[in-house]
């Protein structure tokens, strides 16, 4: 049978989302074992101690269905933040909620709006969509384009998203520039500013989202539990917007889309206040020594805001991304991302884990760091 010719079109011209390669497929491929992934932004450090305790208790009522209201997640999460909990919709990861927005709103004929390169998610929605994805190239210092997305709005753009700081590039929106850009968007058009890295910044201007919610009706806050607080393989994340926006949310929501090992463990990280200060601050120090180490190297580091950096080798990056492959160490190639840039995105390891990747690349590259 030809399920391609039973498929909807959209679908055929989806290009299928890369991950960073898993630590086991390339122990097969190379017959290493000694491998440090740094390709995912994950978290280096394993999830709170009290986050183990609860998934212990909870496996054994596996056989029992979620609270499909994450009622106890709710309540918790609205007080963290701040807002009320009819703002709040709990997600299998972020994006879930991404889909579930183009789903409701985007029509044959209309579009999506977003830079590239971004996070590639969003150019899936907008091609599985019924609308048009309308990606934006980044500026030359490979941040958000705000002029240029704005220009390329239009009475028929329904959904705007913006990756704040930005995957793959690390960068990020100022506040006043995000502030000039939702005034200056048309109030029927739906800003999705994605937080994914929200507690790792530390710019002073870097917009403070939930703040504005009242202002900007129209706003849209996403945020995930995958990447400080090392839950990336229970999937959850959450948006936080209009309550009446919420409420057409929760029309298109899966029945438990939440299972109930993510919602313990998301509710036992939100009280690990001072683990989220201090990765954070390790975090920041992995950043630096990267960025400082690799300049040396005779590579463009672009400024981060987030858990990675985006690299710019002095040799061919796919190149150097096999022959990391071959030193046991993995990061992320451009071309994941759909485009041809000679850059790599190198996660934030644990503190040997960076230096043995400064290591590898001072020996693909014939020069030593200054230390």
């Amino acid at each position: 049978m030809d399920f391609e010719k039973l498929a909807r079109e959209e679908v055929l011209k989806v290009r299928p989302y890369i991950p960073g390669k898993p630590v086991e497929e390339l122990q097969r491929e190379r017959g290493l074992s000694e491998i440090i992934k740094l390709a995912s932004n994950e978290n280096p450090r394993g999830p709170a101690p009290a986050v183990i305790e609860v998934l212990e208790r909870d496996i054994r009522a596996l056989n029992r269905y979620p609270d499909d209201s994450a009622f106890y997640l709710y309540r918790a999460l609205a007080k963290h933040l701040q807002v009320s909990e009819r703002r709040i919709l709990v997600g299998n990861g972020s994006v879930e909620i991404l889909y579930f927005l183009a789903d409701i709103f985007v029509k044959p004929g209309e579009n999506l709006v977003y830079a590239t390169p971004s996070f590639v998610i969003y150019d899936i929605v907008a091609t599985l969509s019924l609308g048009e994805g309308r990606p934006v190239p980044c500026d030359g210092d490979f941040r958000h384009d705000l002029d240029a997305m704005l220009a390329r709005v239009d009475d028929r753009t329904k959904l705007v998203f913006v990756c704040n700081p930005n995957n793959p590039t690390g960068t990020y929106v100022t506040e006043a520039e995000l502030r000039r850009f939702l005034d200056a968007v048309p109030p029927e058009v739906l800003v999705v500013v994605d937080e994914a890295y929200y507690e790792y910044v530390d710019a002073p201007d870097y917009p403070q989202t939930l703040e504005w919610l009242e202002r900007y009706p129209n706003l849209v806050v996403l945020r995930t539990f995958s990447k400080i607080h090392s839950l990336a393989g229970l999937r959850i994340g959450y948006s936080i917007s209009h309550p009446e926006l919420v409420g057409l949310l929760q029309r298109v929501r899966p029945p438990f889309n939440v299972n109930s090992l993510s919602q313990a463990a998301a509710l036992a990280s939100l009280g690990e206040t001072e683990r989220v200060r201090r990765i954070a601050a390790e975090n920041r120090l992995g950043i630096t020594f990267l960025s400082e180490r690799l300049a040396t190297l005779g590579c463009r580091v672009l400024p981060s805001q987030t858990n990675f950096v985006m690299v710019f080798l002095p040799i061919d990056a796919a190149a150097a991304y096999d022959k990391l492959l071959d030193r046991g160490v993995i990061v992320r190639p451009m071309p994941s991302f759909g485009t041809d840039i000679n850059a790599v995105r190198i996660s934030v390891g644990l503190e040997e884990e960076n230096q043995r990747a400064v290591a590898a690349l001072e020996e693909l590259l014939g020069r030593k760091t200054v230390s």
